[in-house]
């Protein structure tokens, strides 16, 4: 499977040292057809000119724009749903605590900067985008028409 390290640069956190590993394939796929049916549930929620900035940005900067368009949406999810789905990303993350050893799993004293957990979700969701990817594309015609007009073979307009 995938993995990438990943080490904060500043903060209370920074110079530990994470392991951030994708989820299998099966794991990946429930995970992300559960959080992509959240996300289109949660943009009944959203006003049409918030749903149309987050759409415009993810149009101007595909994949990239598609990742913020998607965390813009988890501020809309219900919260049972975003706890699954952040819990989920942080499972995919393991620490070394002493160079050396081997990476263990996180608990709440490895983190003492909030924004460490932001940016752990962040990557661990970057490492995972193709399948809510494929995930919108199976339920959502309206998303996966988006998905394919920011695709990399098919450039945003300027």
């Amino acid at each position: 499977m995938k993995s990438i390290n990943w080490s904060p640069a500043s903060g209370e956190d920074a110079g530990k040292k994470f392991i951030i590993t994708r989820m299998s394939a099966f794991a990946a796929d429930k995970w992300a057809r559960h959080l992509s049916k959240a996300v289109i549930q949660s943009t009944n929620k959203m006003s049409d000119a918030m749903l149309d900035k987050a759409v415009q940005r993810a149009m101007e900067e595909g994949i990239l724009g598609i990742a913020s368009m998607s965390m813009t949406i988890f501020a809309n999810i219900d919260d049972e749903a975003c706890d699954k789905a952040f819990e989920a990303l942080l499972n995919c993350v393991q620490i070394v605590r002493m160079e050396g050893t081997m990476p263990v799993n996180l608990t709440d004293a490895d983190i003492s900067d909030p924004q460490t957990l932001t940016d752990l979700r962040s990557e661990a969701f970057n490492l995972h985008v193709g399948f809510f990817k494929a995930a919108i594309f199976q339920s959502s015609p309206l998303a996966a028409s988006l998905i394919r007009a920011v695709s990399p073979v098919s450039p945003p307009a300027p």
